[in-house]
């Protein structure tokens, strides 16, 4: 992830990342409000996640932003 000031850019590989999480392609986050909305609204963690999804989701929640 490049960051600056309030910008962001994911890199390819962590847009597939995110992509394959959530099922949905971050291509629209541009700044840090929008990393945030998208991170409390798609990276929760349900029952049904496997315990390495939990741990991924954890691990993104904890460093984006």
């Amino acid at each position: 992830m490049m960051v600056h000031g309030e910008q962001v850019r994911l890199t390819p590989r962590e847009r597939k990342v995110i992509r394959r999480l959530t099922g949905i392609d971050p291509h629209f986050i541009h700044n840090r409000e929008t990393l945030i909305r998208f991170r409390d609204q798609h990276l929760r963690s349900y029952p049904t996640d496997s315990p390495q999804i939990r741990l991924i989701k954890l691990l993104l929640r904890r460093n984006l932003v």
